[in-house]
């Protein structure tokens, strides 16, 4: 009886528990994300940080410099980016009446057949005004409506990691008072560990996108394209989500080039793809070891928080698993070997590769030839990646 009424009550108790973080799960994303925007912070503090000048004035000084910055962003890219939106809207309406004005006489069969379906643009105002209108009034007004929200969700992480970085001791002391003593290095090595790999993360995407709407700005401006700051503001965003970032900012550069010419398209397209390979392959290893963690882990990720949360969700995901993944290392470690054993596995494999290649350049097969010789690049860079872990 006993034992029914405690499992009754840990039942009980985890689901109050569940509750409760469903009805504070926003306050709960906000938290994550401040803790991300700290760890990404610290490594900055603690170089300002020495004997002459004190971790609350370098504090200070780093998140007035991050604000000024935000609010600079925001007030030199703001009323340029809002002429950009009017401009595309007014050439998305001109474009939809010449359409359905020309197409019916010179285009396609395929274009003649949509531009029949094609409502005027006139019925499209009146079913913007009209009740049925309401609903897509309300998006564009709730569209603002979010964005004055993101900025006050952006205050907020702020004020949190800034918090939470001036009172980071007193937090983990705090949060290590729940575990028994035995435990407190060990938790506080993996919380550490999570820390810095989240961190690693968010300095590397952050850098990568700041990097890639300036460049995209530049050469969209040189190459002539409307809406060069719309489209670079749209790079820098879409490019954090793995894996598909890269196809969905450069679809609009290839569709709106193209709209001038092939050529100009052409190029759009390919200084997107260069841009975004180039800060892939030299600015993200320098910041953050992607090979470490699943990007498998990330994508499951991304689909499930972006249901929830939306592009929000996008952003927490990514930091959100390499933490999990880091957490998994530490709680589930894989089988430790010393250096002597490593060393004694790569030179038996690297003498096994001599002896198979010597075979093989005696049998004159091109193809076994070049296999042996990738099989000898792939143990040299294993084994040069274990001589920095051991």
């Amino acid at each position: 009886m006993i034992r029914i009424v405690r499992y009754t009550f840990v039942v009980l108790l985890t689901l109050m528990l569940l509750l409760l973080v469903w009805q504070f799960i926003s306050a709960i994303v906000l938290f994550l994300l401040s803790l991300a925007v700290s760890a990404a912070l610290r490594p900055l503090i603690n170089s300002i940080t020495g004997r002459y000048v004190p971790k609350r004035i370098a504090l200070g000084a780093l998140y007035f410099l991050l604000t000024a910055a935000i609010l600079s962003s925001f007030w030199l890219i703001g009323t340029p980016l809002l002429e950009e939106v009017q401009r595309a809207t007014d050439d998305s309406i001109s474009a939809y009446d010449r359409a359905k004005a020309e197409w019916p006489q010179s285009g396609t069969l395929f274009q003649q057949t949509l531009a029949e379906q094609l409502p005027p643009s006139t019925d499209l105002y009146q079913v913007l005004i009209s009740e049925q209108g309401i609903p897509a009034l309300a998006s564009v007004f709730g569209i603002a409506q979010n964005f004055f929200s993101t900025i006050g969700q952006i205050a907020i992480i702020l004020i949190l990691s800034l918090y939470w970085s001036a009172d980071q001791f007193h937090f983990e002391r705090l949060g290590l008072s729940l575990l028994p003593q035995e435990h407190h290095p060990r938790a506080l090595h993996v919380w550490r560990s999570m820390e810095t790999g989240v961190g690693e993360y968010l300095r590397s995407e952050l850098i990568q996108s700041v990097l890639t709407g300036l460049l995209l700005w530049l050469g969209f401006s040189v190459l002539g394209i409307r809406y060069p700051i719309l489209l670079a503001l749209w790079g820098a965003i879409v490019r954090l989500i793995p894996w598909f970032g890269a196809l969905i900012a450069v679809l609009p550069a290839l569709f709106i080039g193209i709209g001038i010419s092939s050529t100009v398209g052409i190029l759009a397209t390919a200084y997107t793809i260069g841009i975004l390979l180039t800060l892939k392959l030299v600015i993200e290893p320098r910041f953050f070891p992607r090979y470490k963690y699943s990007s498998l882990l990330i994508i499951l990720f991304v689909i499930a928080l972006a249901e929830t949360f939306g592009f929000i969700g996008v952003i927490l995901a990514p930091p959100l698993a390499v933490a999990v993944q880091i957490l998994f290392q530490h709680l589930y470690p894989l089988p430790e070997f010393t250096a002597s054993e490593v060393s004694e596995e790569v030179t038996d494999i690297r003498t096994r590769l001599l002896e198979l290649r010597r075979r093989v350049q005696s049998s004159r097969k091109r193809e076994s030839i070049r296999l042996v010789e990738r099989l000898q690049r792939l143990v040299r860079r294993t084994s040069d990646y274990l001589q920095e872990e051991y």
